[in-house]
């Protein structure tokens, strides 16, 4: 009797695991979504530069240092912290004047370059000619940007997720099915041939400044486009 017993413990050992193995018959639903979200600016970077001229190098450093300080003074008396202050650009050189080709004499220039970050873009425009007053011979473009660069992204991934759901949902009702729930989710496909380019886009009007003039400098921060795709994997049952 045990050789009996074997073939029918070795048949069961190949019958199970077939026997265990199901077919998932769930109908799926894949749906691409494109989301937009406009924000304005909360933050902004600026260049200020200071250039002294004199006869020698000494003297030009001092004048650019001295300039430079109440640069410094100004900005921090109106909230700007120094971790948002930082130097981009120090120099020192000479240049030769000359008449009909002979060395009439040597002169030196300085210059500094800072870079300065407004954290209250409602008062970027004051800051700018505080600073011009100051002392400022070249006050650059604002750089307009996000204290939290994610939450543009974040509410764009949230509209492109509602729009792929609706696309779904109309896909989904065309053949007969409900959507039930989500099987799987992608952020940022590479691969969707139905969008095009990128358009993040940045919509305002700033100007660099020269010096700051009796009328006050006006400032427009301008709105910021967030764009974001999600591709959605959506399971359904028969209406």
């Amino acid at each position: 009797m045990r050789p009996i017993v074997l073939a029918v413990v070795v048949l069961a050992l190949f019958v199970s695991p077939a026997a265990a193995q199901t077919t998932d018959t769930t109908p799926l639903v894949s749906a691409d979504g494109i989301g937009t979200a406009t924000l304005t600016p909360d933050i902004a970077d600026f260049s200020v530069t200071v250039s002294r001229l004199a006869p020698t190098s000494a003297r030009a450093r001092t004048a650019t240092n001295r300039r430079i300080a109440s640069v410094l003074r100004v900005a921090r008396a109106r909230g700007v912290a120094e971790v948002d202050i930082a130097t981009r650009g120090l120099s020192v050189s000479r240049e030769r004047v000359t008449r009909r080709g002979r060395l009439v004499r040597v002169r030196y220039r300085a210059e500094q370059t800072l870079v300065i970050r407004a954290r209250n873009v409602a008062t970027l425009a004051a800051l700018l000619d505080a600073i011009a007053e100051a002392g400022a011979d070249r006050l650059g473009d604002p750089d307009f940007g996000f204290a939290d660069p994610s939450a543009g992204r974040l509410l764009a991934t949230r509209a492109a997720l509602v729009d792929a759901r609706k696309r779904a949902d109309d896909a989904a009702a065309t053949q007969g099915l409900r959507i039930t729930g989500v099987r799987s989710v992608t952020l940022a496909p590479q691969t969707l041939a139905d969008f095009g380019e990128d358009d993040d886009g940045f919509s305002g009007a700033s100007g660099g400044l020269e010096r700051a003039s009796a009328a006050p400098t006006q400032i427009s921060p301008g709105l910021q486009q967030f764009t974001e795709r999600v591709r959605v994997v959506y399971t359904a049952v028969p209406l």
